[in-house]
């Protein structure tokens, strides 16, 4: 019985993602910028989505685009809180980023739409098929259901 009786606890602090991911600095995230080598911040913890992005279901570039940036509010309306969780690794999660280091230029912002050069037929015809091509089924695991939610 030399043991103190704490040390017969279990030791909570294992399971406290503040406590076992590091804490990064935006600046460290925003190195990771390029296709090769992406991460992309949601909700306050940044992701290695390198590999991801390209079986990402609404498209690689909406990924690399954003790779060493913010991207909670593109991200945010189109999908569940939880998809991370369900999706990622926890080997991808690459940390909690240090709120008071992200400045206006690391948030990620929607392309800027050119509605005079989009709005016109022929070429929306022909941008199409090449987006069609592109597409590649994403994994089952990535299907949602009713009975998820």
């Amino acid at each position: 019985g030399a043991e103190s009786p704490h040390s017969l606890l279990p030791d909570r602090r294992v399971h406290s993602v503040s406590m076992t991911a590091a804490m990064l600095s935006m600046n460290e995230v925003a190195k990771h910028n390029t296709k090769d080598d992406c991460w992309v911040v949601l909700y306050g913890k940044a992701y290695d989505l390198t590999k991801f992005g390209k079986v990402h279901p609404g498209g690689a570039h909406l990924i690399y685009d954003n790779a060493g940036k913010d991207a909670t509010a593109l991200f945010d309306p189109i999908h569940p809180k939880d998809i991370m969780e369900k999706l990622l690794k926890p080997s991808l999660t690459m940390g909690v980023v240090d709120a008071a280091t992200i400045k206006p230029e690391h948030i990620a912002k929607e392309p800027e739409k050119k509605a005079p050069a989009k709005n016109k037929s022929a070429p929306a015809a022909g941008a199409a098929p090449a987006e069609a091509e592109e597409f590649v089924k994403p994994p089952l695991a990535a299907m949602l259901n009713t009975f998820d939610f």
